[in-house]
């Protein structure tokens, strides 16, 4: 039986072209792999991290956060002390679409991030992950910022967090 055609895509045509000498077919393969959910796709990307380039890292963070493999979160992380916004951004929100509880300090501490997009992000990817240890410092965000999109962000995170605690409560209900 042949693979679908799909993961044959992903192996055969895309995967070799992330070591493609050309900076933009380079950026094209990883971003072409975020909609492929190929497992093969995670290590090559997590490799891509290291590109001279940085549009291929910012796909190949966005992508890993898009195939949702957690083997990506620890590579991801260092990204949130990047030096460009736009790296830091895209990791939070990789990171919120990970859905990985060991990711929550780090994002915490991003709240501080002196980038409004940055700290948006990783306002909505705590409300992804939906960490209890999160409402203290998104509290403290909204009190102290003077964006109001910002404190809509929060808002509507801490909804979340409430949501997700609602529906543990109600799984442990029903299981003991």
């Amino acid at each position: 039986m042949l693979p679908p055609l799909k993961y044959a895509t992903t192996r055969w045509v895309l995967l070799p072209k992330l070591k493609s000498d050309s900076a933009e077919m380079r950026s094209y393969a990883a971003q072409a792999l975020e909609s492929m959910g190929d497992a093969q796709a995670v290590l090559p990307l997590i490799n891509a991290l290291k590109d001279a380039d940085g549009t291929v890292r910012r796909f190949a963070i966005s992508s890993l956060g898009a195939l949702r493999d957690g083997r990506a979160v620890e590579p991801l992380m260092p990204f949130l002390n990047d030096v460009e916004p736009d790296m830091r951004c895209a990791a939070a929100v990789a990171l919120g679409d990970l859905r990985a509880a060991h990711s929550v300090e780090p994002l915490i501490a991003a709240l501080n991030d002196p980038d409004r997009s940055v700290c948006s992000a990783t306002v909505i990817a705590l409300g992804k992950i939906g960490a209890q240890r999160s409402i203290e410092p998104l509290n403290e965000l909204a009190k102290t910022t003077d964006s109001e999109w910002l404190r809509r962000y929060v808002s509507e995170t801490l909804h979340q967090i409430e949501e997700h605690e609602a529906k543990n409560d109600s799984y442990r209900e029903v299981l003991y």
